[in-house]
């Protein structure tokens, strides 16, 4: 399957759950795999025929610093959910948040979810 790839997406947000880390910015590093048909984009060389990397760049960091997550796995959630209702098109997503030099033993520590767009259709009946 096609894929848009965004790698080392810097993110500075408020997040964490103790009270010191509620005080200060820290970076969030974001690595996406966006699965979307690309085919028309591939033949036509044509913007409108693709997504648009800097609006999901946006959108991604934009989504994480207005919720000031405790959770770099609720983060990710957040960033699934506004990209799968933005693009229409897109049919699965991986994610990877890595939170940096927060454990001095570890360059990073960090999470990667798969999603598919049915993890995020409203469920009828609830």
């Amino acid at each position: 399957m096609d894929a848009i790839v965004i790698e080392g997406l810097k993110v500075d947000t408020i997040i964490g759950c103790f009270n010191w880390e509620r005080q200060i910015i820290q970076p969030l590093m974001l690595d996406l795999t966006i699965h979307v048909d690309l085919n028309k984009a591939a033949r036509s060389d044509e913007l409108e025929d693709t997504l648009n990397y800097a609006q999901i760049c946006e959108l991604a960091a934009q989504s994480i610093q207005k919720a000031q997550p405790k959770l770099i796995e609720h983060a990710a959630h957040l960033v699934l959910q506004v990209l799968f209702e933005t693009f229409s098109t897109i049919a699965s997503i991986i994610i990877t948040i890595r939170k940096p030099a927060i454990i001095a033993e570890a360059s990073s520590v960090g999470i990667r979810l798969e999603r598919q767009r049915n993890d995020f259709r409203p469920r009828t009946g609830e």
